[in-house]
């Protein structure tokens, strides 16, 4: 007799399929959860010490900022993506900064002294961003990579 599953074996499933998406989820992001929120942080001060609105964090804009810091880690190169390449169907504009340093901190130092990448830092058109912040050795230097990802929806 076909119908539904008796309750313990509902649960099982239930708790193998959590597990199973749990386990793609978490291994298709490799930066962690606190190097994400300092870079998205820094952004977000510097944006208050502007005068601007902080941008929200966006899931798939992280997705999207961990894969390309991934890619320049292993290939110990800075580049910039295809900025439409993972970027929600929702976006009206896109802006991108990529880096890489000894930290976090040094990285978003350089941005702001860059004029094309404060910019994006401080464009009040932006409403969200993602962020990704991958470490690896480059060159023998232990190396943070960072990809910021902004949008305006």
């Amino acid at each position: 007799m076909i119908g539904t599953p008796a309750p313990k074996t509902f649960r099982f499933i239930m708790v193998l399929l959590a597990l199973a998406f749990g386990a793609v989820t978490l291994s298709s992001c490799e930066s962690s959860d606190s190097d994400r929120l300092a870079v998205i942080g820094a952004v977000n001060s510097t944006r208050a010490e502007n005068g601007l609105p902080a941008l929200s964090e966006h899931v798939t804009l992280n997705m999207k900022a961990d894969a390309w810091a991934v890619q320049l880690r292993d290939e110990c190169n800075i580049r910039h993506s295809t900025l439409s390449d993972g970027a929600p169907p929702e976006w009206r504009k896109l802006g991108e900064n990529v880096g890489r340093g000894g930290n976090i901190e040094q990285v978003h130092t350089a941005y702001l002294n860059s004029p094309g990448h404060r910019a994006n830092i401080v464009d009040p058109s932006f409403t969200s961003m993602g962020a990704g912040a991958v470490w690896g050795t480059c060159n023998g230097q232990r190396t943070v990579f960072t990809v910021q990802v902004f949008m305006r929806s």
